[in-house]
């Protein structure tokens, strides 16, 4: 692993779900998921940044100006798991749930999964 570590990490990846400009929410990803990254949720599967912006980019269409907070984040053998809310513009807290990702040794997400109850 580089000398990120994973809690910093899931900062980075959350920073980029926020309402913020397109080119600056790549740059996130891209500094912290590899580029075949898989990912879940109740409601989606997919695979690729490509897919994962876009799918961040219609989050932020259907809940404008929400974002990430991470509670707590524990970590071992290159796998994390966190639990984080979400929050509404106004900053108000609407959802609290929980991440499972492993990341590889150049200190970007391979995969992560999101659970909530829908």
């Amino acid at each position: 692993m580089t000398d990120s570590n994973p809690q910093d990490l899931f900062t980075v990846y959350q920073d980029a779900w926020a309402d913020i400009p397109h080119a600056d929410r790549e740059r996130l990803i891209r500094s912290s998921v590899a580029e075949e990254i898989i990912f879940t949720s109740p409601n989606i599967e997919g695979q690729g940044i490509a897919n994962l912006l876009h799918h961040i980019e219609d989050f932020q269409r259907r809940f404008p100006g929400a974002h990430f907070r991470a509670n707590w984040i524990l970590e071992q053998h290159g796998q994390l798991l966190a639990e984080w809310t979400m929050f509404s513009k106004d900053g108000t807290e609407f959802l609290t749930a929980h991440s499972y990702a492993r990341f590889n040794d150049k200190g970007h997400f391979t995969q992560l999964a999101g659970f909530w109850r829908l």
